[in-house]
């Protein structure tokens, strides 16, 4: 974290001296701080609309609070990380939609922006770059932060406790790291995906829901439509229990007030308008 005086002298040097001096490597208002949870109160509480960009490392068991408090703790824990990672998203579809602008304007392309643009069309099986615009969108934080809760009884599965799998994604590659399941389906054993912090599993979900076909319908109408318990019924797909389960993220939406978050944004003293928050 950067000492308040420091911060104040960087507020008054232009821009262009500020990004001639520091690489977005080693630039402290690029980067997040890094928090391991030993104890409640290690993680700080949200307090109005700008959020500090936190990634915390859990050593914490949230069984030990009260229902009320555990569901504090959960979302306090996991805002920073949704805001980084949908923050980077947003740069990147920004880039996108400048190289579309630029393809339409008939202008010319540089190597590296159509390197840019072809590798992302291909790791997120774009079908054109205004398709890839489309899929890098994002969505209500109030949805995510529902199935975040859903998925993961409020920070006590052994899937989030032991592999910061927030959202129960299934793994298919021995090569990648994972945990087993405790219960097998039928003679098939179930393995999940297992990542070093949180903000990893948040960029698989918003990848994944990004690039599956069986949520298709789901990215056509958050294009339209930013209505989160109207969003909701398009990701019956994700769960077995279908409408149950859509009837479940509406329930605790409405039940803990998570749409409040719906306007939380990074706070912007820590980062330069268009970079990213760089992860190590």
């Amino acid at each position: 974290m950067l000492h308040p005086k420091f911060k104040i002298s960087l507020l008054l040097l232009p821009l262009a001296v500020l990004m001639s001096s520091y690489s977005c490597e080693d630039d402290p208002r690029v980067k997040p701080a890094f928090k391991i949870v030993q104890k409640a109160s290690d993680i700080a509480p949200i307090d109005g609309k700008w959020v500090k960009p936190v990634i915390y490392f859990n050593e914490f068991n949230f069984d030990n609070l009260s229902l009320k408090k555990k569901k504090q703790k959960f979302v306090a824990m996991l805002l920073p990380s949704v805001l980084q990672v949908k923050h980077n998203l947003s740069i990147d579809r920004q880039k996108v939609g400048d190289i579309i602008w630029k393809m339409e304007q008939k202008e010319d392309i540089s190597t590296t922006d159509s390197l840019f643009l072809e590798n992302y069309m291909i790791d997120f099986k774009a079908k054109n770059p205004k398709d890839l615009y489309n899929r890098l969108a994002t969505h209500p934080t109030s949805l995510v932060l529902a199935q975040a809760a859903i998925e993961s009884g409020w920070g006590s599965s052994r899937f989030f406790t032991e592999g910061n799998n927030i959202f129960g994604i299934w793994s298919y590659n021995a090569e990648e790291d994972r945990m087993k399941a405790l219960h097998n389906r039928g003679e098939k054993s179930i393995f999940v995906r297992s990542y070093s912090d949180i903000n990893g599993s948040i960029e698989d979900y918003f990848n994944m829901l990004a690039r599956s076909s069986a949520y298709s319908s789901f990215r056509k109408e958050r294009a339209k439509n930013d209505d989160p318990l109207k969003l909701s019924y398009f990701l019956k797909n994700y769960s077995e229990l279908r409408y149950t389960y859509v009837s479940r993220l509406n329930m605790v939406i409405k039940k803990n007030n998570l749409t409040q978050y719906d306007t939380t944004k990074l706070d912007p003293a820590y980062y330069y308008e268009g970079q990213k928050i760089l992860v190590d």
